[in-house]
């Protein structure tokens, strides 16, 4: 977990933004957090159209799509896979080294919700337990 927020804080921090060029960009993701606590942490995330995300790890999640969403996944033996989704889809994502493109003239955006490993070995909150 600690990875993945130190990816995601490198990525915002140092890859260059490219606004007005319509090739794709290095943009990195929007990504906000939008709550977390010892089971699970959900993020927010936007990616600007034609912008490209570098090469990272993914941490096993759930996505649920938030827009309809044209991109292509390049993985790191080389393979690319283009790939569409429409707002309100939802899908297990496992782990994986990726970058993604969007191919769309719209940002995408989707929520992940990631399982912490103390939600497997820990009783999971029940109805009335936490209050948001």
């Amino acid at each position: 977990m600690k990875s993945l927020i130190g990816a995601l804080l490198a990525t915002c921090c140092i890859a260059p933004v490219f606004a007005q060029n319509k090739t794709p960009s290095d943009t990195p993701p929007d990504a906000k957090l939008m709550t977390e606590n010892e089971f699970v942490q959900v993020l927010r995330i936007s990616i600007p159209a034609h912008a490209r995300t570098p090469m990272h790890d993914v941490t096993p999640r759930v996505v649920v799509w938030l827009s309809d969403a044209h991109f292509a996944d390049r993985y790191a033996d080389g393979r690319a896979v283009e790939e569409t989704r429409k707002v309100g889809d939802a899908e297990w994502v496992s782990a994986r080294r990726h970058s993604g493109e969007n191919l769309s003239d719209r940002p995408m955006e989707f929520v992940a919700i990631v399982l912490k490993a103390q939600a497997s070995s820990s009783h999971l909150p029940t109805h009335g337990d936490e209050h948001h």
